[in-house]
């Protein structure tokens, strides 16, 4: 199926310095998908015009199945999905995973996640995410999209087309942490979170309640970031 263009220039006016201006400007394209999981409910979810089924899986992994499930596409019509819930073949996360990370290869890695280039380049318009492997050093995936939300659902539906262990990775955001990413983000079994920007008050509690390390303020250029939860002491020097 041939989606449609990412982006798509439009005439608009611009006021800057006093004075207005006639421009034509790039805005993003958002596309309706829609999803239903027998016996768990019907979805409807606007995004990027992004390979539409893996935000389907992942959306329906992450907010309409139980644990121990994963959904499988059984019918598909344009952006329109239908699946069932299956068990979930993936073996239990191993409990040592994901590894330590010192603060100068933390932020190599936060240097490395922004410095890779994406959609939001063009349009200042795009989140993204990835899953990052401290067994082999490397994202393994990485996700962009309009709402942020959609970048989680996307990395899901990764985990479950690719047959990830997400509990045994560590999750870099460009986004701040809210109390929905990180509840969207632990029931993915998510324990560990680094994002290059804020965290709020029940993003930690909800951090806390689960043991997991949330890590926030991550800015390369300027050598920082902040631990705001890590009770398994996966952030060292």
């Amino acid at each position: 199926m041939e989606l449609a263009p990412l982006t798509r220039s439009v005439a608009c006016r611009r006021y800057r310095d006093g004075r207005m201006a006639d421009i034509t400007d790039d805005v993003a394209t958002e596309i309706r998908v829609t999803l239903e999981v027998a016996g768990h409910g019907r979805r409807t979810l606007y995004a990027a015009p992004i390979d539409p089924e893996v935000l389907a899986l992942g959306h329906a992994a992450l907010d309409l199945l139980a644990p121990g499930t994963i959904p499988v596409v059984t019918a598909a019509e344009g952006l329109a999905f239908v699946l069932e819930a299956r068990p979930d073949p993936r073996p239990g996360p191993r409990p040592a995973l994901p590894g330590s990370l010192p603060a100068a290869a933390l932020l190599g890695l936060v240097r490395r996640f922004i410095a890779e280039p994406g959609l939001w380049d063009g349009t200042g318009c795009f989140h993204r995410a990835a899953l990052y492997d401290t067994t082999t050093g490397e994202f393994v995936v990485r996700a962009e999209d309009i709402g942020r939300h959609n970048c989680l659902d996307r990395l899901a539906g990764f985990g479950v087309r690719l047959d990830l262990c997400l509990p045994e990775l560590v999750l870099f955001l460009s986004c701040r942490v809210t109390a929905s990413m990180m509840h969207k983000a632990l029931r993915a079994g998510i324990r560990m979170v680094v994002s290059r920007s804020a965290v709020t008050g029940a993003a930690l509690a909800a951090a806390q309640d689960a043991g997991a390390t949330l890590v926030g303020f991550a800015r390369d250029a300027e050598e920082r970031f902040t631990i705001f939860t890590d009770p398994s002491g996966r952030v060292g020097l």
